[in-house]
Protein backbone atom coordinates (compact mmCIF):
# COMPACT_ATOMS: atom_id res chain seq x y z
CA UNK A 1 0.00 0.00 0.00
CA UNK A 2 1.65 3.33 -0.69
CA UNK A 3 2.62 5.84 1.66
CA UNK A 4 2.29 9.54 2.24
CA UNK A 5 4.32 11.40 4.70
CA UNK A 6 2.81 14.87 6.10
CA UNK A 7 4.65 17.52 7.40
CA UNK A 8 4.00 20.49 9.40
CA UNK A 9 6.25 22.88 11.57
CA UNK A 10 6.06 20.51 14.77
CA UNK A 11 5.01 17.38 13.79
CA UNK A 12 5.09 15.16 10.69
CA UNK A 13 3.18 11.54 9.94
CA UNK A 14 3.76 8.58 8.39
CA UNK A 15 0.45 6.87 7.41
CA UNK A 16 -0.50 3.55 7.55
CA UNK A 17 -3.29 4.29 5.14
CA UNK A 18 -4.33 7.99 3.87
CA UNK A 19 -4.10 10.28 6.37
CA UNK A 20 -7.95 11.68 4.83
CA UNK A 21 -9.50 8.32 5.04
CA UNK A 22 -7.99 7.97 8.74
CA UNK A 23 -9.19 11.84 9.64
CA UNK A 24 -12.80 10.96 8.32
CA UNK A 25 -13.40 7.55 9.45
CA UNK A 26 -12.07 8.69 13.22
CA UNK A 27 -14.66 11.39 13.05
CA UNK A 28 -17.60 9.43 12.09
CA UNK A 29 -16.56 6.58 14.73
CA UNK A 30 -16.21 9.51 17.00
CA UNK A 31 -19.30 11.54 16.47
CA UNK A 32 -21.36 7.56 16.32
CA UNK A 33 -19.98 6.97 20.22
CA UNK A 34 -20.71 10.11 20.96
CA UNK A 35 -24.12 9.93 19.84
CA UNK A 36 -24.36 6.54 21.78
CA UNK A 37 -22.78 8.00 25.06
CA UNK A 38 -25.78 10.75 24.80
CA UNK A 39 -28.43 8.23 24.48
CA UNK A 40 -27.86 6.27 27.89
CA UNK A 41 -28.44 8.93 30.03
CA UNK A 42 -25.11 8.04 32.61
CA UNK A 43 -22.83 9.58 35.01
CA UNK A 44 -19.62 11.18 34.23
CA UNK A 45 -21.10 12.11 30.17
CA UNK A 46 -17.98 14.76 30.06
CA UNK A 47 -15.09 12.22 31.61
CA UNK A 48 -16.85 9.89 29.31
CA UNK A 49 -16.59 12.13 26.05
CA UNK A 50 -12.96 12.71 26.60
CA UNK A 51 -12.09 9.34 27.33
CA UNK A 52 -13.47 8.63 24.14
CA UNK A 53 -11.32 11.69 22.36
CA UNK A 54 -8.61 10.17 24.17
CA UNK A 55 -9.17 6.80 22.60
CA UNK A 56 -9.70 8.26 18.84
CA UNK A 57 -6.75 10.20 19.52
CA UNK A 58 -4.27 6.90 20.21
CA UNK A 59 -5.66 4.86 17.62
CA UNK A 60 -5.08 7.55 15.58
CA UNK A 61 -1.62 8.28 16.68
CA UNK A 62 -1.14 4.25 15.37
CA UNK A 63 -2.38 4.85 11.98
CA UNK A 64 -0.64 7.69 11.27
CA UNK A 65 2.71 7.36 13.35
CA UNK A 66 3.52 10.97 14.23
CA UNK A 67 7.38 12.12 14.48
CA UNK A 68 8.86 15.05 15.12
CA UNK A 69 12.00 16.40 14.15
CA UNK A 70 15.08 17.28 16.68
CA UNK A 71 18.75 18.70 16.14
CA UNK A 72 21.56 16.75 16.45
CA UNK A 73 25.29 17.64 16.13
CA UNK A 74 27.60 14.76 14.89
CA UNK A 75 31.08 15.16 15.59
CA UNK A 76 33.20 15.21 12.68
CA UNK A 77 35.10 11.66 12.53
CA UNK A 78 37.90 10.92 10.86
CA UNK A 79 39.00 6.87 10.42
CA UNK A 80 42.70 5.99 10.16
CA UNK A 81 43.10 2.33 8.67
CA UNK A 82 46.27 0.63 7.83
CA UNK A 83 48.76 2.35 5.81
CA UNK A 84 47.52 5.50 6.05
CA UNK A 85 49.77 8.39 5.62
CA UNK A 86 49.71 10.80 8.33
CA UNK A 87 51.06 13.62 6.87
CA UNK A 88 47.59 13.89 5.43
CA UNK A 89 46.00 13.09 8.69
CA UNK A 90 48.22 15.74 10.27
CA UNK A 91 46.98 18.73 7.40
CA UNK A 92 43.33 17.72 7.92
CA UNK A 93 43.69 17.82 11.96
CA UNK A 94 45.40 21.74 11.61
CA UNK A 95 41.99 22.22 10.19
CA UNK A 96 39.83 21.06 12.57
CA UNK A 97 41.39 20.77 16.23
CA UNK A 98 38.27 19.33 17.46
CA UNK A 99 38.24 16.39 14.81
CA UNK A 100 37.84 13.06 16.17
CA UNK A 101 39.70 10.80 15.48
CA UNK A 102 39.17 6.86 15.61
CA UNK A 103 42.18 4.11 13.99
CA UNK A 104 41.46 0.23 13.43
CA UNK A 105 43.35 -1.72 15.86
CA UNK A 106 45.66 -2.75 12.58
CA UNK A 107 46.62 0.72 11.78
CA UNK A 108 49.70 2.57 13.81
CA UNK A 109 48.81 5.04 16.53
CA UNK A 110 48.29 8.65 16.06
CA UNK A 111 48.38 11.09 18.48
CA UNK A 112 44.86 11.46 20.19
CA UNK A 113 43.65 8.89 18.34
CA UNK A 114 40.99 6.17 20.49
CA UNK A 115 40.92 2.60 18.87
CA UNK A 116 37.99 1.15 16.87
CA UNK A 117 37.08 -1.31 19.32
CA UNK A 118 34.76 -3.09 16.94
CA UNK A 119 33.07 -2.93 13.48
CA UNK A 120 29.93 -2.83 14.82
CA UNK A 121 30.32 0.59 16.44
CA UNK A 122 30.41 2.16 13.37
CA UNK A 123 26.77 2.06 13.82
CA UNK A 124 26.89 4.75 16.14
CA UNK A 125 29.36 7.21 14.54
CA UNK A 126 29.28 9.37 11.61
CA UNK A 127 32.39 8.88 9.56
CA UNK A 128 33.27 12.14 7.29
CA UNK A 129 36.80 11.06 6.19
CA UNK A 130 38.47 7.55 5.99
CA UNK A 131 42.19 7.62 5.34
CA UNK A 132 44.23 4.83 4.14
CA UNK A 133 43.52 1.38 2.53
CA UNK A 134 40.06 1.76 3.54
CA UNK A 135 37.08 -0.56 5.55
CA UNK A 136 36.77 -3.87 4.18
CA UNK A 137 33.48 -4.94 2.42
CA UNK A 138 31.51 -6.40 5.17
CA UNK A 139 32.47 -2.94 7.35
CA UNK A 140 31.26 -0.43 4.84
CA UNK A 141 27.49 -2.51 5.24
CA UNK A 142 27.59 -0.96 8.69
CA UNK A 143 27.95 2.52 8.41
CA UNK A 144 24.92 4.30 8.77
CA UNK A 145 25.82 7.03 6.71
CA UNK A 146 27.03 5.52 3.68
CA UNK A 147 29.19 8.51 2.23
CA UNK A 148 32.53 10.04 3.01
CA UNK A 149 35.72 11.50 1.94
CA UNK A 150 37.86 8.05 1.03
CA UNK A 151 42.05 9.60 0.84
CA UNK A 152 44.16 6.25 -0.40
CA UNK A 153 47.37 4.98 0.80
CA UNK A 154 50.11 4.39 -1.66
CA UNK A 155 49.28 1.66 -4.13
CA UNK A 156 50.57 -1.85 -2.88
CA UNK A 157 53.38 -3.49 -4.26
CA UNK A 158 52.72 -6.68 -5.83
CA UNK A 159 49.30 -7.74 -8.53
CA UNK A 160 47.17 -4.73 -7.89
CA UNK A 161 44.76 -6.36 -10.85
CA UNK A 162 43.82 -10.27 -12.21
CA UNK A 163 41.26 -11.23 -14.90
CA UNK A 164 40.97 -15.02 -14.46
CA UNK A 165 38.95 -16.46 -17.89
CA UNK A 166 35.26 -17.43 -16.69
CA UNK A 167 35.27 -20.85 -18.75
CA UNK A 168 38.69 -22.26 -19.45
CA UNK A 169 37.97 -25.39 -21.69
CA UNK A 170 40.94 -28.36 -22.11
CA UNK A 171 42.93 -27.70 -24.88
CA UNK A 172 42.06 -24.26 -25.85
CA UNK A 173 44.43 -21.29 -25.27
CA UNK A 174 43.70 -18.88 -22.92
CA UNK A 175 45.44 -15.31 -20.89
CA UNK A 176 45.49 -14.84 -17.36
CA UNK A 177 45.88 -10.65 -17.51
CA UNK A 178 46.45 -7.88 -14.43
CA UNK A 179 48.66 -5.37 -13.38
CA UNK A 180 51.72 -5.44 -11.33
CA UNK A 181 53.03 -2.81 -9.48
CA UNK A 182 56.98 -2.16 -8.21
CA UNK A 183 59.60 0.36 -8.29
CA UNK A 184 62.37 -2.62 -10.13
CA UNK A 185 61.94 -4.54 -12.82
CA UNK A 186 59.81 -8.01 -12.40
CA UNK A 187 59.35 -11.22 -14.07
CA UNK A 188 56.63 -12.62 -13.41
CA UNK A 189 55.92 -16.40 -14.67
CA UNK A 190 53.15 -19.03 -14.90
CA UNK A 191 53.31 -22.68 -13.29
CA UNK A 192 50.97 -25.15 -14.27
CA UNK A 193 50.99 -28.47 -13.11
CA UNK A 194 53.18 -29.37 -16.16
CA UNK A 195 55.81 -27.04 -15.40
CA UNK A 196 56.13 -23.46 -16.79
CA UNK A 197 53.87 -22.12 -19.02
CA UNK A 198 54.53 -18.85 -19.51
CA UNK A 199 56.60 -15.78 -18.16
CA UNK A 200 57.04 -11.98 -19.08
CA UNK A 201 59.40 -9.06 -17.78
CA UNK A 202 58.23 -5.91 -16.68
CA UNK A 203 59.24 -2.31 -16.08
CA UNK A 204 59.34 -0.51 -13.05
CA UNK A 205 56.18 1.17 -11.85
CA UNK A 206 52.40 -0.49 -12.44
CA UNK A 207 52.47 -2.10 -15.26
CA UNK A 208 50.21 -4.71 -17.40
CA UNK A 209 50.94 -8.35 -18.23
CA UNK A 210 49.51 -11.53 -20.00
CA UNK A 211 50.28 -14.67 -19.82
CA UNK A 212 49.35 -17.23 -22.05
CA UNK A 213 48.98 -21.09 -21.22
CA UNK A 214 47.02 -24.33 -22.90
CA UNK A 215 45.64 -26.78 -20.62
CA UNK A 216 45.65 -30.48 -21.59
CA UNK A 217 43.62 -32.21 -18.94
CA UNK A 218 39.81 -30.83 -17.17
CA UNK A 219 39.65 -30.93 -13.79
CA UNK A 220 40.65 -28.31 -10.32
CA UNK A 221 44.11 -27.34 -10.42
CA UNK A 222 46.65 -24.91 -8.43
CA UNK A 223 48.89 -22.86 -10.90
CA UNK A 224 51.05 -20.52 -9.35
CA UNK A 225 52.32 -16.79 -10.30
CA UNK A 226 56.09 -16.41 -9.65
CA UNK A 227 57.25 -13.22 -9.50
CA UNK A 228 61.22 -12.76 -9.41
CA UNK A 229 62.94 -9.50 -8.23
CA UNK A 230 64.14 -8.55 -5.01
CA UNK A 231 61.37 -9.51 -2.75
CA UNK A 232 60.13 -12.89 -4.44
CA UNK A 233 56.88 -14.75 -3.80
CA UNK A 234 54.68 -17.08 -5.49
CA UNK A 235 50.96 -17.26 -5.21
CA UNK A 236 48.24 -20.05 -5.44
CA UNK A 237 46.26 -19.24 -8.98
CA UNK A 238 42.79 -21.57 -8.60
CA UNK A 239 42.08 -22.51 -12.07
CA UNK A 240 39.17 -25.26 -13.26
CA UNK A 241 39.16 -26.51 -16.38
CA UNK A 242 35.80 -27.80 -18.13
CA UNK A 243 35.81 -30.61 -20.43
CA UNK A 244 35.44 -29.26 -23.94
CA UNK A 245 31.47 -29.41 -25.16
CA UNK A 246 30.66 -31.65 -27.71
CA UNK A 247 28.96 -29.34 -30.33
CA UNK A 248 26.44 -30.19 -33.09
CA UNK A 249 28.12 -28.22 -36.26
CA UNK A 250 27.09 -27.76 -40.02
CA UNK A 251 29.45 -26.85 -42.87
CA UNK A 252 27.48 -25.10 -45.79
CA UNK A 253 30.67 -24.91 -48.36
CA UNK A 254 30.16 -23.77 -52.02
CA UNK A 255 33.13 -26.25 -53.14
CA UNK A 256 35.76 -28.23 -50.80
CA UNK A 257 38.99 -26.41 -49.84
CA UNK A 258 42.04 -27.55 -47.91
CA UNK A 259 41.30 -25.49 -45.12
CA UNK A 260 37.71 -26.54 -44.62
CA UNK A 261 38.61 -30.12 -45.14
CA UNK A 262 41.52 -29.99 -42.19
CA UNK A 263 39.01 -28.21 -40.13
CA UNK A 264 36.47 -30.85 -40.28
CA UNK A 265 38.51 -33.63 -39.71
CA UNK A 266 40.00 -31.43 -36.72
CA UNK A 267 36.52 -31.38 -35.04
CA UNK A 268 35.25 -34.68 -35.67
CA UNK A 269 38.85 -36.04 -33.58
CA UNK A 270 37.47 -34.24 -30.89
CA UNK A 271 33.87 -36.02 -31.19
CA UNK A 272 31.70 -33.33 -32.59
CA UNK A 273 28.55 -33.58 -34.24
CA UNK A 274 29.67 -32.45 -37.93
CA UNK A 275 27.64 -32.13 -41.04
CA UNK A 276 29.55 -30.61 -44.08
CA UNK A 277 27.65 -30.31 -47.37
CA UNK A 278 29.30 -28.70 -50.28
CA UNK A 279 27.92 -28.24 -54.06
CA UNK A 280 28.79 -30.66 -56.91
CA UNK A 281 26.55 -29.18 -59.59
CA UNK A 282 23.74 -26.51 -59.42
CA UNK A 283 20.75 -27.47 -57.30
CA UNK A 284 23.06 -31.17 -56.50
CA UNK A 285 24.58 -30.92 -53.10
CA UNK A 286 27.24 -33.91 -51.51
CA UNK A 287 26.95 -34.62 -47.70
CA UNK A 288 29.92 -35.98 -45.57
CA UNK A 289 28.35 -36.73 -41.84
CA UNK A 290 30.97 -37.62 -38.40
CA UNK A 291 29.82 -38.48 -35.51
CA UNK A 292 26.06 -38.08 -36.09
CA UNK A 293 23.10 -39.53 -37.87
CA UNK A 294 22.96 -38.79 -42.35
CA UNK A 295 20.11 -36.19 -42.69
CA UNK A 296 19.32 -34.83 -46.08
CA UNK A 297 19.29 -30.72 -45.70
CA UNK A 298 17.15 -28.99 -48.54
CA UNK A 299 16.89 -25.61 -47.36
CA UNK A 300 18.04 -24.00 -43.85
CA UNK A 301 14.62 -23.28 -41.80
CA UNK A 302 14.15 -22.67 -38.31
CA UNK A 303 13.83 -26.42 -37.10
CA UNK A 304 17.19 -27.49 -38.62
CA UNK A 305 18.81 -24.51 -37.09
CA UNK A 306 17.41 -24.27 -33.83
CA UNK A 307 19.15 -27.71 -33.78
CA UNK A 308 22.70 -26.59 -34.62
CA UNK A 309 25.43 -25.16 -32.08
CA UNK A 310 27.34 -23.32 -34.43
CA UNK A 311 27.22 -22.81 -38.29
CA UNK A 312 30.19 -22.72 -40.66
CA UNK A 313 29.39 -21.12 -43.75
CA UNK A 314 31.51 -19.34 -46.83
CA UNK A 315 30.56 -15.97 -48.42
CA UNK A 316 29.66 -17.86 -51.51
CA UNK A 317 27.19 -20.16 -50.46
CA UNK A 318 25.61 -17.64 -48.04
CA UNK A 319 25.22 -15.05 -51.24
CA UNK A 320 22.87 -18.06 -52.90
CA UNK A 321 20.96 -18.47 -49.73
CA UNK A 322 17.42 -17.79 -50.95
CA UNK A 323 16.27 -14.64 -48.81
CA UNK A 324 13.64 -17.24 -46.66
CA UNK A 325 17.01 -19.04 -45.58
CA UNK A 326 18.52 -15.44 -45.08
CA UNK A 327 15.67 -14.37 -43.33
CA UNK A 328 15.61 -17.68 -40.90
CA UNK A 329 19.00 -17.24 -40.19
CA UNK A 330 19.23 -13.92 -38.98
CA UNK A 331 16.11 -15.16 -36.40
CA UNK A 332 18.11 -18.40 -35.37
CA UNK A 333 21.36 -16.10 -34.60
CA UNK A 334 19.27 -13.50 -32.47
CA UNK A 335 18.01 -16.40 -30.58
CA UNK A 336 21.33 -18.01 -30.10
CA UNK A 337 23.05 -19.45 -32.79
CA UNK A 338 26.63 -19.10 -33.51
CA UNK A 339 27.84 -18.36 -36.84
CA UNK A 340 31.68 -18.00 -38.24
CA UNK A 341 32.21 -16.77 -42.01
CA UNK A 342 35.00 -18.05 -43.51
CA UNK A 343 35.79 -14.65 -45.63
CA UNK A 344 37.72 -15.01 -49.01
CA UNK A 345 36.94 -11.80 -51.20
CA UNK A 346 37.17 -8.33 -49.65
CA UNK A 347 34.77 -6.72 -51.94
CA UNK A 348 31.77 -8.72 -51.70
CA UNK A 349 28.88 -6.49 -49.75
CA UNK A 350 26.54 -9.08 -49.22
CA UNK A 351 27.53 -9.49 -45.73
CA UNK A 352 27.01 -5.68 -44.63
CA UNK A 353 24.06 -6.26 -43.34
CA UNK A 354 25.63 -8.84 -40.25
CA UNK A 355 29.21 -6.89 -40.20
CA UNK A 356 30.90 -3.65 -42.42
CA UNK A 357 34.03 -4.85 -43.79
CA UNK A 358 36.18 -2.97 -45.73
CA UNK A 359 39.32 -3.49 -47.45
CA UNK A 360 42.18 -1.28 -47.14
CA UNK A 361 45.15 -0.52 -49.57
CA UNK A 362 47.26 -0.08 -47.26
CA UNK A 363 46.69 -3.08 -45.14
CA UNK A 364 49.29 -5.82 -44.96
CA UNK A 365 48.16 -9.17 -46.52
CA UNK A 366 50.78 -11.59 -44.55
CA UNK A 367 50.23 -11.27 -40.55
CA UNK A 368 53.27 -13.06 -38.01
CA UNK A 369 52.01 -15.28 -35.44
CA UNK A 370 54.25 -16.15 -32.52
CA UNK A 371 52.19 -19.30 -31.28
CA UNK A 372 55.07 -22.47 -30.20
CA UNK A 373 56.51 -21.60 -33.32
CA UNK A 374 56.75 -18.42 -36.00
CA UNK A 375 54.54 -18.24 -38.30
CA UNK A 376 53.70 -15.93 -41.53
CA UNK A 377 50.02 -16.60 -42.66
CA UNK A 378 48.11 -14.85 -45.16
CA UNK A 379 45.21 -12.53 -43.95
CA UNK A 380 42.65 -10.79 -46.02
CA UNK A 381 43.43 -7.05 -46.66
CA UNK A 382 41.03 -5.51 -43.81
CA UNK A 383 41.67 -4.29 -40.33
CA UNK A 384 39.36 -3.69 -37.66
CA UNK A 385 40.82 -1.60 -34.93
CA UNK A 386 39.73 -0.06 -31.97
CA UNK A 387 36.20 -1.55 -32.76
CA UNK A 388 34.50 -2.10 -29.27
CA UNK A 389 31.55 -4.44 -30.88
CA UNK A 390 34.64 -7.05 -31.70
CA UNK A 391 35.44 -9.76 -29.40
CA UNK A 392 39.01 -10.47 -30.53
CA UNK A 393 40.59 -14.15 -30.00
CA UNK A 394 44.20 -13.65 -32.43
CA UNK A 395 46.31 -10.43 -32.54
CA UNK A 396 48.79 -9.32 -33.93
CA UNK A 397 49.67 -6.28 -32.52
CA UNK A 398 46.75 -4.05 -32.51
CA UNK A 399 45.44 -5.67 -35.73
CA UNK A 400 42.36 -8.01 -34.98
CA UNK A 401 43.36 -11.79 -37.31
CA UNK A 402 39.80 -13.44 -35.20
CA UNK A 403 37.19 -12.45 -33.22
CA UNK A 404 33.43 -12.10 -32.46
CA UNK A 405 30.42 -10.45 -31.40
CA UNK A 406 27.18 -10.18 -30.38
CA UNK A 407 23.99 -9.96 -32.39
CA UNK A 408 20.77 -11.07 -29.78
CA UNK A 409 21.58 -13.77 -27.87
CA UNK A 410 23.97 -15.25 -30.74
CA UNK A 411 27.29 -14.21 -32.09
CA UNK A 412 28.96 -14.29 -35.08
CA UNK A 413 32.87 -15.10 -35.57
CA UNK A 414 35.04 -13.96 -38.27
CA UNK A 415 38.44 -15.27 -39.42
CA UNK A 416 40.31 -13.40 -41.61
CA UNK A 417 43.82 -15.70 -41.28
CA UNK A 418 43.70 -18.18 -44.49
CA UNK A 419 45.57 -21.42 -44.95
CA UNK A 420 45.95 -22.21 -41.06
CA UNK A 421 45.68 -25.90 -42.17
CA UNK A 422 49.18 -25.38 -42.68
CA UNK A 423 49.84 -25.44 -39.01
CA UNK A 424 48.31 -28.57 -38.61
CA UNK A 425 50.48 -29.85 -41.65
CA UNK A 426 53.51 -28.77 -40.17
CA UNK A 427 52.83 -31.16 -37.43
CA UNK A 428 51.73 -28.04 -34.82
CA UNK A 429 48.39 -29.03 -33.92
CA UNK A 430 48.57 -27.36 -30.44
CA UNK A 431 48.92 -24.22 -32.67
CA UNK A 432 46.83 -24.78 -35.07
CA UNK A 433 44.19 -25.35 -32.07
CA UNK A 434 45.22 -22.14 -30.65
CA UNK A 435 43.57 -20.46 -33.96
CA UNK A 436 40.38 -22.25 -33.97
CA UNK A 437 38.74 -23.57 -30.83
CA UNK A 438 38.52 -20.37 -28.86
CA UNK A 439 36.84 -18.56 -31.79
CA UNK A 440 34.51 -21.47 -31.95
CA UNK A 441 33.90 -22.25 -28.25
CA UNK A 442 33.28 -18.99 -27.93
CA UNK A 443 30.95 -18.40 -30.42
CA UNK A 444 29.21 -21.20 -30.72
CA UNK A 445 25.60 -21.21 -29.03
CA UNK A 446 25.43 -20.77 -25.45
CA UNK A 447 24.48 -23.88 -22.92
CA UNK A 448 21.06 -23.70 -21.63
CA UNK A 449 19.98 -23.22 -18.27
CA UNK A 450 17.34 -21.66 -15.97
CA UNK A 451 20.11 -20.44 -13.72
CA UNK A 452 23.17 -18.66 -14.17
CA UNK A 453 25.28 -18.69 -10.98
CA UNK A 454 28.28 -15.93 -10.16
CA UNK A 455 30.37 -14.43 -6.87
CA UNK A 456 29.82 -10.79 -6.98
CA UNK A 457 32.79 -11.00 -4.34
CA UNK A 458 36.06 -10.43 -6.06
CA UNK A 459 38.52 -12.82 -6.15
CA UNK A 460 40.36 -13.38 -3.88
CA UNK A 461 37.99 -15.12 -0.73
CA UNK A 462 39.84 -15.97 2.49
CA UNK A 463 38.07 -17.48 5.63
CA UNK A 464 35.05 -16.28 7.81
CA UNK A 465 34.65 -13.68 5.48
CA UNK A 466 31.28 -13.32 3.62
CA UNK A 467 31.26 -14.34 0.25
CA UNK A 468 28.08 -12.59 -1.94
CA UNK A 469 26.36 -14.75 -4.67
CA UNK A 470 24.15 -14.05 -7.39
CA UNK A 471 21.63 -16.04 -9.53
CA UNK A 472 19.71 -15.09 -12.62
CA UNK A 473 16.69 -17.52 -12.83
CA UNK A 474 14.18 -17.67 -15.92
CA UNK A 475 11.19 -17.27 -13.74
CA UNK A 476 12.03 -20.55 -10.57
CA UNK A 477 12.90 -19.86 -7.21
CA UNK A 478 16.22 -21.19 -6.54
CA UNK A 479 17.14 -23.29 -3.99
CA UNK A 480 21.20 -23.03 -3.23
CA UNK A 481 23.31 -24.61 -1.18
CA UNK A 482 27.36 -24.34 -1.10
CA UNK A 483 29.25 -27.40 0.21
CA UNK A 484 25.75 -29.01 0.55
CA UNK A 485 24.66 -26.58 3.07
CA UNK A 486 21.46 -24.26 2.09
CA UNK A 487 21.98 -20.69 1.38
CA UNK A 488 18.98 -18.42 1.72
CA UNK A 489 17.99 -15.76 -0.78
CA UNK A 490 16.30 -13.12 -1.24
CA UNK A 491 14.96 -11.57 -4.48
CA UNK A 492 16.03 -7.94 -5.79
CA UNK A 493 13.40 -6.06 -5.79
CA UNK A 494 13.89 -3.70 -8.69
CA UNK A 495 15.14 -6.64 -11.03
CA UNK A 496 13.12 -9.85 -11.41
CA UNK A 497 14.21 -13.01 -11.39
CA UNK A 498 17.43 -11.24 -9.74
CA UNK A 499 18.39 -13.01 -6.53
CA UNK A 500 21.17 -12.43 -4.04
CA UNK A 501 22.20 -14.67 -0.91
CA UNK A 502 25.91 -14.88 1.46
CA UNK A 503 28.01 -17.49 2.44
CA UNK A 504 31.11 -17.93 4.43
CA UNK A 505 34.13 -20.83 4.61
CA UNK A 506 35.24 -22.19 7.34
CA UNK A 507 38.44 -24.14 5.35
CA UNK A 508 40.01 -23.10 2.91
CA UNK A 509 40.51 -24.97 -0.41
CA UNK A 510 37.97 -25.65 -3.30
CA UNK A 511 34.42 -25.33 -2.46
CA UNK A 512 30.69 -25.39 -4.53
CA UNK A 513 28.25 -23.84 -5.15
CA UNK A 514 24.96 -25.98 -6.56
CA UNK A 515 21.25 -25.27 -7.62
CA UNK A 516 19.53 -28.13 -6.68
CA UNK A 517 16.93 -27.61 -9.69
CA UNK A 518 18.80 -28.20 -12.61
CA UNK A 519 21.95 -29.42 -10.90
CA UNK A 520 23.50 -26.16 -11.85
CA UNK A 521 27.29 -25.73 -9.94
CA UNK A 522 30.22 -23.17 -9.49
CA UNK A 523 33.53 -24.20 -7.82
CA UNK A 524 35.27 -21.74 -6.43
CA UNK A 525 38.52 -21.40 -4.35
CA UNK A 526 39.20 -19.99 -0.61
CA UNK A 527 42.63 -18.85 -0.19
CA UNK A 528 44.91 -18.41 2.97
CA UNK A 529 44.52 -14.89 4.44
CA UNK A 530 48.61 -14.44 3.45
CA UNK A 531 47.98 -14.81 0.10
CA UNK A 532 46.77 -12.16 -2.27
CA UNK A 533 47.29 -9.29 -0.24
CA UNK A 534 48.34 -6.58 -2.54
CA UNK A 535 45.26 -7.69 -4.67
CA UNK A 536 43.06 -7.53 -1.66
CA UNK A 537 44.12 -3.82 -0.58
CA UNK A 538 43.61 -2.56 -4.60
CA UNK A 539 39.84 -4.27 -4.40
CA UNK A 540 39.04 -2.75 -1.21
CA UNK A 541 40.52 0.27 -2.05
CA UNK A 542 38.13 0.76 -4.90
CA UNK A 543 35.40 -0.11 -2.94
CA UNK A 544 35.99 2.22 -0.64
CA UNK A 545 36.26 4.79 -3.42
CA UNK A 546 32.34 4.14 -4.77
CA UNK A 547 31.51 5.90 -0.93
CA UNK A 548 33.29 8.80 -1.97
CA UNK A 549 32.04 12.53 -1.93
CA UNK A 550 32.86 15.71 -0.47
CA UNK A 551 32.24 15.32 2.91
CA UNK A 552 33.81 18.32 4.99
CA UNK A 553 35.71 17.12 7.96
CA UNK A 554 34.08 19.97 10.50
CA UNK A 555 31.33 19.05 13.11
CA UNK A 556 27.53 19.26 11.51
CA UNK A 557 24.08 19.67 12.73
CA UNK A 558 21.72 17.87 11.13
CA UNK A 559 17.53 17.11 11.73
CA UNK A 560 16.98 14.12 12.87
CA UNK A 561 13.66 12.24 12.81
CA UNK A 562 12.11 11.00 16.18
CA UNK A 563 9.40 8.85 15.78
CA UNK A 564 6.56 9.23 18.93
CA UNK A 565 6.43 6.67 21.35
CA UNK A 566 3.91 3.37 20.51
CA UNK A 567 3.79 2.75 24.01
CA UNK A 568 2.09 6.03 24.87
CA UNK A 569 -0.35 5.51 21.91
CA UNK A 570 -0.87 1.83 23.37
CA UNK A 571 -1.04 3.17 27.76
CA UNK A 572 -3.69 5.66 26.31
CA UNK A 573 -5.73 3.10 24.88
CA UNK A 574 -6.25 0.75 27.03
CA UNK A 575 -6.75 3.33 30.36
CA UNK A 576 -9.34 4.88 28.10
CA UNK A 577 -10.96 1.57 27.20
CA UNK A 578 -10.68 1.10 30.66
CA UNK A 579 -12.43 3.89 32.09
CA UNK A 580 -15.40 3.49 29.63
CA UNK A 581 -15.91 -0.15 30.97
CA UNK A 582 -15.96 0.91 34.60
CA UNK A 583 -18.21 4.44 34.02
CA UNK A 584 -21.14 2.88 34.06
CA UNK A 585 -19.97 0.18 36.80
CA UNK A 586 -19.57 3.19 39.58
Amino acid sequence: MKKCTMNNSLLSFRPVFSATIVFAVALLVFLFFVYKELQRKQKFLALRIAALSLLMISLMGLLLRPFYHQEKKYEAIVLLTKGYQSGKVDSIAQKNPELKILRTKDAAPYSNSSILKSWYDLREEKISVVVGQGLPNHALELLRHKTFQFIPSALPKGITKLIIPKNIYVNTQDQIQGTFNDAEKTKIKLIGPGGAEDSITLGSGEASFSLTFTPKQSGKFIYSLVTENDNASSERLPIEVLRERQLRILFIQKFPTAEVRFLKNFLEEKNHKVILRYQTSKGNFSYEYSNTTRVKIDGLHSNLLNSLDLLIVDQKSYVELSSFEKKELRKSIRAGLGIIFLLNDTKEKTLNEFVHIKARSDSKDTAHLHLSHDYALPVLPIERQNDASMISVTKNNNRVLSGYFFSGQGKIGLQFTQETYRLGMAGNPDDYSSLWVTLIGNTARTEESNFKLKLATPFPYYLNEPIDIAVGSSGLMPSLSSDSVGISLKENTSVEDYWTGRSWADKSGWHQLRIEQDSSQLNYFVSDTSEWKSLRITNQMKQNSFFQHGSSSENKIEMQSIPASKLIFYLVFLFSSAFLWLAPKI
